[in-house]
């Protein structure tokens, strides 16, 4: 078996037309990442473990702290990332350990089932800062077009067939960002931790675009960074829905070639519109 960091080359046996064939195939990688926080005093502490596509660590536990509310960008870019294999430590630079109390995670969080417990929209809505965004509407054209361009740069889904996509865009409909991962809120943790530490990314992206469905942990992260448009070619689900509405995020949800629904704030799409 050849292994690659986020691609296993393995033989399988395909059934077709009644006979069997052994053929090359390419999984996705499914491994365990522990991410952990230590101050200079020597206290430490595992924040959890998420189930993940190796190779973009760095990037996954920087958006991870973030869209959870553990620590702010300033507080990442003053610590230091030290990655082994499997884990990653960040030391702080202050003897004050975040709270990490509200995450509830004596669990290694599933890839596929995402953040479980938070009940109420109220909650959620506590913990979300109150961030300046860039206010800017979108051509109802380029909905499709922004969905077929990630697609077309989805390297990893076309080498495996296994793995989610988030793409972050600007006004322009321009993606300038694409991650992959098993987990699709790993992928989404992966595009902010890669675009919003740094100034000449992040301060442009204006909405992300999601292979899959949306569910409101992925509005939640949208909404902890100031994306206020979210484009998901499957469905989204009823709290998500309610989510966006609460936190004034456009939602878009089953894109195809013959169009698309508007669940939420459909001003920024609508008002282009002749």
């Amino acid at each position: 078996m050849e292994n690659n960091t986020n691609y296993n080359k393995i033989i399988s046996r395909r059934f077709s037309k009644n006979k069997i064939t052994l053929q090359t195939d390419f999984v996705a990688v499914e491994s365990p990442l522990e991410i952990s926080l230590s101050l200079p005093n020597g206290a430490s502490e595992i924040v959890n473990i998420l189930m993940r596509t190796p190779g973009d660590d760095k990037k996954l536990c920087y958006g991870f702290l973030l869209t959870e509310g553990i620590l702010e960008i300033d507080d990442i870019k003053k610590s230091k990332c030290i990655a082994d294999e499997n884990k990653i430590n960040l030391e702080l630079n202050t003897n004050v350990m975040p709270d990490i109390s509200n995450l509830k995670r004596n669990f290694i969080a599933n890839s596929s089932c995402g953040i479980c417990g938070k009940s109420t929209i109220d909650e959620i809505l506590k913990k979300i800062p109150r961030k300046k965004s860039i206010e800017s509407n979108i051509s109802a054209n380029s909905i499709q077009k922004i969905c077929d361009s990630m697609k077309e740069n989805q390297k990893l889904f076309l080498k495996t067939g296994g793995v989610h996509a988030i793409g972050l865009f600007t006004k322009n409909s321009e993606i300038i960002c694409i991650e992959e991962d098993v987990g699709r809120h790993n992928a989404f943790d992966k595009a902010i931790g890669n675009a919003y530490f740094d100034e000449n990314i992040g301060n442009n992206v204006i909405g992300a675009c999601l292979s899959g469905r949306a569910s409101y942990e992925m509005v939640q992260k949208a909404a902890m960074v100031g994306i206020n448009i979210m484009i998901c070619i499957g469905a989204p689900t009823s709290l998500a829905i309610d989510l966006a509405v609460a936190c004034s995020i456009t939602l878009v949800g089953f894109v195809s070639g013959k169009g698309y629904n508007i669940y939420s704030c459909e001003q920024r799409i609508l008002s282009t519109i002749n």
